[in-house]
C-alpha cells in the first residue's frame, strides 16, 4: 500500500522509504519530510532517470546541489509524512555561506548572459575526443598492427584520449551539467559503456549518489570505502582503519595497484549489479529495460571493437593482450591519480558523524574543507584533468559545465575569504600528487595515537 493510501502524515523509517523506490511508488525524503512524487515522475524537468535514482532516498544534499532553495515550496504539495530514521548522516540547514556562495554565482552568470549548462564548448570537445579516439583505433588495428613499437606508442595515446573522454562526456553526463535536455545526458553519459566498457549506471550511484553528498564521510562516501575492519584492507587512507605492518610501504606499492583500476571496475560492476545490489554503502536501484539494454550493448560493443575486430583483422593474440593491459593500466593509473589527489590526502578533512548520525557542521562548508584545487591558473592541466583541478567549484556546483568552472573558482576563493573558511590549494599537480602519495605514506607508518597532539599532520578525522 502506498504511503499516501495509509493514515497521514505517516512516519517512516528509511527501510520503509527505500522500498518506495519504483515509479508506481516513488518517494523521497528532503530535511526530515517524504514527499509522494508519483505524479510527478514523469514531469520532472531532469528526465526519469534522475527520478529513478533519487526514488526511495533521502535526497536532501543532491535536491539543494540542483535547485535553488526557493524550490522547496514546490515540494509542500507532495508532502505525505516525516522520516524518523537515517540511512546516512544528515547535515543542518544551509547557513549563510552556502546561500551567499550560490547567488554570488548565479547572479555572476546572470551578469555574463550565460547558461552555465551551455553544451557548446563540451561538444565541440566530446567529437574531438571521439575522432581522436577512434582514429588512434583504427589506425593501430588495421595501419600499425604489424609495427609493435608503432602500436605502443598509439596505445598509450589512445589511452590518453579514453582517460579524457571519461573526465569529459561520462563526468559531465553524470552530472547533467551539459544542456537540460535528459536525452542528451542519458545518450552521452552510454559513452562509458560502449567506449570504456564500463557502466555509467553503477558509476552514477558511487559517484553522483554517493560521493558528492558525502565526501570523505567514512561508511558513506563510496570512493573511500575499505574492506570491513576484521579484513584488512589493501590500504590505510583513514585513521579509523587499524594499522597494519604491511602498510608500512604502502606508498611504495598502491600506486602499482591503481593499475588495475579498470579491470576491477568492469567484474566489480557484475557483482554489484547482480549479487551485491550496492556500491560501497549506496543502494543500487533495479536498472530499467533501458539501463540492462545500454549495461550489456555497452559490453558487446566494447569487446567487440576492443578484442574481436582487431583479431579479424590479424593482430596476433598475444600483441593484442599486451596491448589492451597496457591501455587499461595507464588509463587507469591517470583516472586514479587525478580522483585521488583532490580528497585522499592530507590537508582536508574527514569528517564523522555523532552518535545519532549528525554531521554538525554546514554541508557547503565542508564541500571547501573536504576538497583540494591545483594548478587552477593552467589551461593546459585545467583541459588534462577535466577541470578536476577545479574540484572544489565542481563540489559545490556539480550542475555547472566544466568550461565554466575557472569562472567560478576565483568566487568561492573570494567567498571563502570573506567567512574565514580555508580554501586548500596546492601550487601545482605534482605537488597534489606528492601530497596523497605523502598521505600514504604517513599512514602507513605509524598510529595515528603515537603523533604528538601538536602534529599539525595528523589525520583530520574529527566528530564535527
Amino acid at each position: 500500500m502506498a504511503a499516501s493510501e495509509t493514515k497521514f502524515p505517516r512516519k517512516f523509517t528509511w527501510q520503509e522509504l527505500a522500498e518506495l523506490n519504483e515509479e508506481h511508488n516513488a518517494h523521497v525524503a528532503v530535511r526530515g519530510k517524504v514527499y509522494d512524487l508519483r505524479r510527478f515522475f514523469r514531469k520532472h524537468p531532469g528526465g526519469v532517470d534522475q527520478m529513478r535514482f533519487a526514488a526511495g532516498r533521502d535526497v536532501t544534499q543532491l535536491f539543494e546541489m540542483y535547485h535553488d532553495f526557493s524550490v522547496a515550496k514546490v515540494l509542500d504539495q507532495f508532502y505525505v509524512g516525516e522520516l524518523v530514521t537515517n540511512e546516512f548522516p544528515v547535515y543542518p540547514e544551509p547557513g549563510e555561506f552556502g546561500k551567499t556562495l550560490k547567488k554570488r554565482v548565479k547572479d555572476h552568470f546572470k551578469q555574463l548572459g550565460v547558461d552555465p549548462k551551455d553544451p557548446t564548448w563540451a561538444m565541440v570537445r566530446y567529437v574531438m575526443l571521439l575522432t581522436a579516439i577512434f582514429s588512434l583505433w583504427y589506425l593501430q588495428t588495421f595501419v600499425y598492427r604489424d609495427h609493435l613499437i608503432a602500436c605502443i606508442v598509439l596505445t598509450f595515446l589512445f589511452a590518453v584520449f579514453l582517460a579524457l573522454g571519461t573526465l569529459n562526456a561520462t563526468h559531465d553526463c553524470s552530472h547533467f551539467s551539459v544542456t537540460h535536455k535528459p536525452w542528451v545526458w542519458r545518450l552521452l553519459g552510454s559513452w562509458h559503456d560502449f567506449i570504456n566498457g564500463t557502466s555509467e549506471y553503477v558509476w552514477i550511484h558511487q559517484h553522483t549518489l554517493g560521493h558528492h553528498p558525502y565526501t570523505n564521510v567514512d561508511e558513506a562516501d563510496p570512493d573511500i570505502v575499505t574492506a570491513a575492519k576484521e579484513v584488512p584492507d589493501l590500504r590505510r587512507i583513514k585513521d579509523t582503519q587499524t594499522w597494519l605492518p604491511r602498510y608500512f610501504h604502502q606508498h611504495l606499492y598502491m600506486p602499482f595497484l591503481y593499475g588495475l583500476l579498470a579491470a576491477k571496475t568492469r567484474i566489480q560492476e557484475f557483482f554489484i549489479l547482480f549479487f551485491y545490489k550496492n556500491n560501497g554503502p549506496v543502494r543500487v536501484t533495479r536498472p530499467s529495460t533501458v539501463h540492462w539494454f545500454l549495461f550489456f550493448g555497452g559490453k558487446i560493443f566494447y569487446y567487440t571493437y576492443r578484442i574481436l575486430i582487431p583479431l579479424l583483422a590479424g593482430m596476433p593474440v598475444w600483441q593484442l593482450l599486451f596491448l589492451v593491459f597496457v591501455c587499461d593500466v595507464f588509463t587507469s593509473y591517470y583516472l586514479a591519480l587525478i580522483f585521488q589527489v583532490s580528497h585522499v590526502n592530507s590537508n582536508v578533512e574527514w569528517p564523522l558523524p555523532d552518535e545519532n548520525k549528525v554531521i554538525n557542521a554546514d554541508w557547503w562548508e565542508l564541500q571547501i574543507q573536504t576538497t583540494q584545487d591545483y594548478s587552477t591558473d593552467s589551461w593546459f592541466v585545467t583541459f588534462m584533468t577535466g577541470a578536476l583541478n577545479h574540484q572544489t567549484a565542481h563540489h559545490v556546483f556539480p550542475f555547472v559545465a566544466q568550461c565554466y568552472l575557472p569562472v567560478v573558482t576565483p568566487i568561492v576563493k573570494k567567498t571563502c575569504e570573506d567567512f574565514g573558511i580555508k580554501y586548500n590549494y596546492c601550487g601545482t599537480l605534482w605537488d597534489a600528487l606528492s601530497s596523497h602519495v605523502w598521505h600514504l605514506k604517513r599512514l602507513g607508518r605509524v598510529d595515528k595515537q603515537e603523533h604528538s597532539s601538536n602534529d599539525v599532520s595528523v589525520l583530520k578525522q574529527k566528530t564535527y
